[in-house]
């Protein structure tokens, strides 16, 4: 039996998080839940240490309603208040991070399974403290591309009409404010410098998104391997869908092997491209993502360094409700050393 109690999928969004959750919940001793934005959203390090009974409630209440509706369909948190009551009577807990993991036992033994999995990609900046809070965790960090998640990012308004019809069209209208080429490639700079100080971790497995599409059946049975479970060639069935530049073909049970350096389709412009290579060269380097070379910076470039101020400050305005503590997740995104 594996010695794994949780598994943490991390990693820049759009950078295949969802497919590895898709992958590994084909397994039957492992579930995936939705992602549940519950480091740096709901819980910070700023977080009160201990909870009175109403406040542990409202918690646990949450995080079953994240689960059950999704991200955007917190409104329904009401309808969880009694079984979150039953389940805090049955574990008497008051600190969040222990609600937190009751959450993820009790879930994914009514599912049947072992091994509870997590995939928010932006728990990669709470990975010191996954790693402390959670001794029998394993934690999956995917990488990819800079220009493939810049591209990915860059559509992502559109997964609304391309079969995610439940994404809100306020949430669409905020990931099309969010794009700026400057503020993609940072982001994806930040969480790559911590993807490369955990490197030598032996808790922390390392997947390159381009060699999982390239070859998944070595991948996954080394990544079983790591995790202690046995491989299973089920796992690789997983519904073609989640892309941000294609309809979702949910009928559709395979591993995707287009996406590889979809970037040399011309989707993007030079001065994107140029942009996204001059902030994140050093990680696209330690990575070895090979850079195409440039006489001269784009024309384009320009407007895009005029206009990153403004958009900078609406994107600001449209996620800080989404931030637990505004301070914190600035200082872990983009003053990382």
């Amino acid at each position: 039996m594996s010695n794994t109690k949780q598994i943490f999928i991390i990693g820049s969004s759009r950078s295949g998080t969802t497919m590895m959750g898709r992958i590994l919940n084909n397994h039957p001793d492992i579930f995936t839940f939705r992602e549940l934005h519950f480091f740096g959203t709901i819980w910070t390090n700023s977080f009160p240490k201990e909870l009175s009974a109403k406040n542990s409630r409202v918690l646990l209440s949450k995080l079953l309603c994240i689960q059950e509706y999704g991200i955007f369909n917190q409104q329904r948190i009401k309808e969880f208040s009694n079984k979150a009551k039953e389940m805090l009577h049955q574990k008497a807990v008051k600190n969040p991070l222990e609600i937190y993991r009751l959450f993820l036992q009790s879930l994914t033994l009514t599912n049947t399974s072992l091994i509870s999995c997590e995939q928010t990609p932006k728990n990669i900046y709470y990975l010191n403290e996954i790693l402390e809070y959670f001794p029998d965790a394993k934690v999956i960090n995917m990488v990819r591309d800079q220009r493939d998640v810049l591209l990915s990012q860059k559509n992502k308004w559109k997964r609304r009409f391309l079969g995610a019809s439940k994404i809100p069209l306020s949430e669409a209208i905020r990931s099309y404010i969010n794009y700026h080429p400057i503020t993609i490639a940072k982001v994806w700079n930040s969480s790559l410098t911590l993807t490369h100080k955990y490197r030598d971790n032996s808790r922390v497995k390392i997947i390159k998104f381009e060699q999982l599409l390239a070859d998944p059946t070595t991948i996954i049975k080394d990544l079983c391997h790591f995790l202690n479970v046995e491989y299973n060639e089920e796992m690789l069935k997983v519904p073609k869908v989640g892309s941000s530049t294609e309809q979702d073909a949910k009928d559709t049970l395979q591993i995707d092997g287009t996406k590889i350096q979809k970037w040399k389709n011309g989707n993007l412009t030079n001065a994107e491209l140029f942009i996204s290579q001059f902030v994140s060269y050093k990680m696209m380097s330690q990575f070895s993502y090979e850079l195409k070379r440039f006489r001269i910076p784009p024309l384009l470039t320009l407007v895009y360094l005029i206009t990153f101020p403004i958009k900078l400050v609406v994107a600001f305005l449209l996620n800080i409700h989404r931030m637990g503590n505004i301070f914190e997740v600035i200082k872990k995104r983009f003053f990382i050393k």
